[in-house]
């Protein structure tokens, strides 16, 4: 055979190699069960320092800023600021601001942002429509109020913001001037065609698109109640992961490009059936019937965290939902939810299945409430020591202080 057509067929097959994805294989049925301390490394604590009259929810969970913990309380509408030693700062109330604001932390901007509609107008959906395919509009910033904390200024003030194109198209920021939108929208009244799932601008001006689909009909998005693709940093600077709705794939992308990193192979009881994307649903009903009757069929797959030996993945299922931790050395899953707490974590609820949040090194936080505290302390070995910090928490073990959890998800 010519030496120019073998060298073809290498560099083919090369090409066709370096774009495979790496295959996770998770039976959300048969993922096991294991002890906290399998996962888990070099736990640190930060008990708070409650002021009386001062509380913190079961609910509630931490925000981890440059120089800040912030605890959102969502049912009572306020932020609590510590400094990282566990002291009180400051009780922020943002009731007042309006009834559906909720707090967005932007470590690009170290600011706490408050962004969303304004309630002043009804919009139909023809309207909703038209606002975001003119986002770069003046007239369309009045739809919405923002407010922000300017983390740098001490007094923590809540202060009216002005609203700009991307806090409209509710973009995320890549890096700089670059913005990634990940919303997907599809209804009759829009006049264009073609739309992308994942699409890039530099300041307003669009730049890319990925993953085209056609906004007045497409099947698979057609009476969807929400489809968005995320966007989620790697470890790799300006390296972020891609996973979009219904699709087993999560994607990389770096330098205005995207390739498949993952595939996470379900079963076919959990994946979705070719007929889904294939015959278009004839009203929102039968699409809601569809997906009430199939609860166990794989809606979205989210990418949690990845270590060197372990990747946190979340499945939203059409009815269900799960947590797996998988084992890329030994190509096992487990189920978060069965994860153990042990004496060698002090017994703490299990950290993988709770809501955290990363610091600016990507380290993860979680908040330990009271209540959750009281049943660690019932199960710990009186004759064992704790650090000195969870000792602190527990100077009055019938109410002790909550706390804030740094920990580590081990790479080997």
């Amino acid at each position: 055979m010519n030496k120019k057509v073998l060298l073809l067929i290498f560099q083919l097959a090369s090409v066709i190699a370096y774009c495979q994805p790496a295959k996770i294989y998770l039976s959300p049925k048969a993922a096991g069960a294991a002890n906290q301390s399998t996962f888990i490394d070099s736990l640190k604590f930060y008990p708070l320092k409650l002021p009386k009259g001062i509380a913190i929810g079961e609910w509630s969970y931490p925000i981890v800023t440059n120089n800040y913990f912030f605890v959102h309380n969502y049912a009572s509408k306020n932020l609590l600021v510590f400094k990282k030693d566990g002291s009180f700062v400051k009780e922020i109330s943002y009731k007042k601001i309006g009834e559906y604001a909720s707090p967005n932390y932007d470590k690009n901007k170290q600011q706490m942002i408050f962004l969303f509609t304004n309630k002043n107008y009804s919009l139909t959906q023809k309207d909703q429509i038209q606002i975001k395919t003119n986002f770069n509009n003046p007239r369309s910033k009045k739809y919405y109020k923002k407010y922000v904390i300017d983390l740098s200024d001490t007094t923590f003030a809540i202060k009216k913001a002005e609203i700009t194109a991307f806090d409209i198209l509710n973009a995320y920021n890549l890096k700089d001037d670059y913005y990634c939108t990940y919303e997907i929208a599809v209804n009759e009244k829009y006049k264009d065609t073609t739309d992308y799932e994942v699409k890039i601008y530099k300041n307003t001006t669009f730049m890319q698109g990925f993953f085209p689909y056609n906004k007045q009909n497409e099947p698979r998005y057609k009476y969807a109640r929400w489809a968005a693709a995320v966007t989620k940093e790697t470890k790799t600077p300006n390296v972020f992961y891609i996973m979009r709705p219904y699709v087993d794939t999560i994607y990389s992308l770096a330098d205005g490009s995207i390739k498949p990193a993952f595939q996470v192979i379900l079963p076919m009881e959990n994946s979705i059936p070719k007929s889904y994307f294939q015959n278009p649903f004839k009203n929102a009903t039968e699409r809601e019937n569809f997906e009430r009757n199939n609860g166990w069929i794989m809606r979205q797959i989210y990418l949690r965290f990845e270590t060197d030996r372990y990747m946190g993945i979340n499945v939203s299922f059409f009815s269900n939902y799960g947590q797996y931790i998988y084992d890329k050395k030994l190509n096992t899953t487990y189920n978060a939810d069965k994860v153990k707490p042990d004496s060698i974590t002090y017994n703490l609820p299990s950290l993988l299945s709770r809501s955290s949040t990363e610091d600016q090194y990507g380290k993860p936080y979680t908040l330990i409430s009271t209540e959750a505290l009281k049943k660690m302390y019932e199960l710990k070995d009186k004759s064992a020591t704790y650090p000195k910090e969870l000792e602190a928490a527990f100077k009055d073990p019938k109410n002790p202080s909550p706390v804030i959890v740094a920990y580590i998800i081990k790479n080997n």
